[in-house]
């Protein structure tokens, strides 16, 4: 017998169109990924993970550990196990690939490559599943407890809340940039959307060369200072108006037994959930 791809979703448009909107695909977003596979890893056991989101067409990869992937790498969803995952609501546990009766014909298993795998839908909010966080074994077949098992699938919630969390954020950001814009033109029929840009460069402390604020600075809208490029009151009450106040935000870079530190809180707190 042959790999027998998975069905399609029923939902598969909707929910093609939900992961879509996560905007996540084709970004460099790997470390913010990689620590949820290291602490699957370390939980488990296991030799190497995956992180993937599905479109419409492929499997793409987010982030992966203990074995080599391209950033960005696409495949085909037909030639993945991890795509029979988003048919599923739990896990889909598989000690020993050679015993599955379908992924036993997989060419990961018939090669040797894989043995064990364990597959976790990653679904967002509205029910959708974006994609699959899943555990390889590659030397043997290795088991693993329910408790585990528990743990991680608390894990990958955690991982959905958090793409929940930015694609929210990010729809709102771009809302925000669309009323700052109908605000500036509506004030400023005759400014171009240079002229906004150049404002938000304003806004945000960037050194704008004087004549590329000339129409700014007829507007009354920045004065020179100091030989730069500075807004004035009436530009300060602009801003506020197009509610693009900017904050400082605080950077914190961890190392060392600092980070070990922060993964074993991590897990303290998955197992009171």
């Amino acid at each position: 017998m042959e790999w027998v791809p998975a069905p399609t979703p029923i939902n598969e448009k909707r929910r093609a169109k939900a992961t879509e909107r996560t905007g996540i695909i084709g970004t460099d977003q790997v470390y913010l990924f990689d620590i949820y596979l290291e602490i699957a890893k370390d939980i488990s056991g296991y030799e190497g993970g995956s992180f993937s989101l599905y479109d419409s067409k492929n499997q793409c990869s987010i982030s992966a550990i203990g074995f080599e992937k391209e950033l960005h790498q696409k495949n085909d969803k037909a030639d993945s196990i991890c795509s029979y995952v988003l048919l599923e609501k739990n896990p889909l546990v598989v000690f020993d690939l050679k015993k599955h009766d379908i992924f036993k014909y997989h060419p990961a298993a018939t090669s040797g490559m894989c043995h064990s795998y364990c597959g976790f839908p990653v679904r967002n909010k509205d029910g959708y599943a974006l994609g699959t966080f899943c555990l390889l074994n590659f030397t043997e077949v290795k088991e693993m407890s329910s408790e585990k098992i528990e743990l991680i699938e608390k894990l990958v919630s955690r991982l959905a809340l958090q793409i929940d969390t930015q694609t929210e954020q990010k729809e709102l950001t771009s809302q925000k940039i669309s009323k700052s814009i109908d605000i500036f033109m509506d004030n400023y029929r005759d400014f171009t959307l240079s002229d906004y840009k150049n404002f938000i460069d304003i806004c945000s402390g960037l050194n704008l060369p004087e004549k590329d604020a000339t129409n700014l600075i007829h507007a009354n809208l920045c004065e020179i200072r100091n030989m730069t490029v500075m807004l004035s009151s009436k530009g300060n009450e602009l801003q506020e108006k197009m509610n693009i106040v900017t904050k400082i935000h605080n950077q914190i870079k961890v190392e060392g037994n600092e980070a070990n530190s922060l993964i074993d809180n991590a897990l303290d707190k998955l197992g009171d959930l």
